[in-house]
């Protein structure tokens, strides 16, 4: 009896993905995709219609804004959501760049903020976004404060895969730029996630020194040279310390 409930909701976030990753679709083009049964996703989309997660509309059915709605609730309930205040905003007007807040949740990088600024080119980044820790500024600035057992378990359980040509995939190496990190208060990556593309991190700390997150800026790595990433470097570590003193009054 244990195992069939987890099963049932198993199936039904797979559907979920399936319509979120793809836009929707109808009951068999579903029931093809995901290798089950059309009378079970037939259910399982009722049960999620009537639930409200889920719309139909001219036999497609695609997920609902609920989910926007329990996300959006679960991030002001978060302390360094509330503890970045003002702070990206302004990292985002000072560098004229792209500013983002990531957190480490299941053994990723996920973006709970997003601030453009003047000059910001147009990057798909949105709250919610997951993405590797290996091969994001941002991850690695998270992945540099956590006990290297840790980190050995993250790369035992997803290992370190080529997002891009740039992409770190061997461990040693890895853990080389961990160290280089944990001196510099900074990670940068050239290229590792987003082609063409620098980002530059700075770990959010508590008084435990426990990381809680990473502010990051993004840019063109035509406009980002060693002067300007120096630059840059100053503005998300000084965020992150001005984060780290406000997570002790949220």
């Amino acid at each position: 009896m244990t195992g069939t409930p987890n099963r049932s909701v198993e199936r039904a976030f797979r559907l979920v993905d399936e319509l979120a990753e793809n836009g929707g679709g109808g009951v068999s083009e579903l029931a093809d995709r995901l290798d089950m049964p059309v009378s079970t996703v037939h259910d399982y989309l009722q049960a999620l219609v009537a639930t409200g997660y889920v719309t139909m509309d001219d036999k497609e059915y695609q997920t609902t804004t609920r989910f926007l709605e329990v996300g959006h609730r679960h991030r002001h309930r978060l302390e360094v959501f509330k503890a970045v205040r003002d702070e990206l905003e302004d990292v985002a007007e000072e560098t004229g760049e792209h500013a983002t807040l990531l957190i480490e949740e299941d053994d990723q990088a996920v973006i709970l903020a997003v601030q453009e600024g003047p000059d910001a080119v147009n990057l798909f980044a949105y709250p919610g976004a997951r993405m590797p820790l290996h091969a994001t500024a941002p991850g690695k600035a998270m992945l540099a404060h956590m006990p290297a057992e840790r980190v050995d378990e993250i790369i035992d359980r997803h290992g370190l895969v080529a997002v891009t040509s740039q992409t770190i995939t061997d461990s040693d190496v890895l853990f080389e730029q961990l160290e280089s990190i944990r001196q510099a208060g900074y990670a940068v990556d050239e290229g590792e996630r987003i082609a063409g593309m620098v980002c530059i991190a700075a770990p959010i700390l508590d008084k435990s020194d426990q990381v809680r997150g990473s502010i990051c800026v993004c840019g063109p790595q035509s406009r980002i040279d060693e002067t300007r990433r120096n630059e840059i470097a100053d503005v998300v570590k000084r965020a992150a310390n001005v984060t780290q003193v406000n997570l002790d009054y949220v």
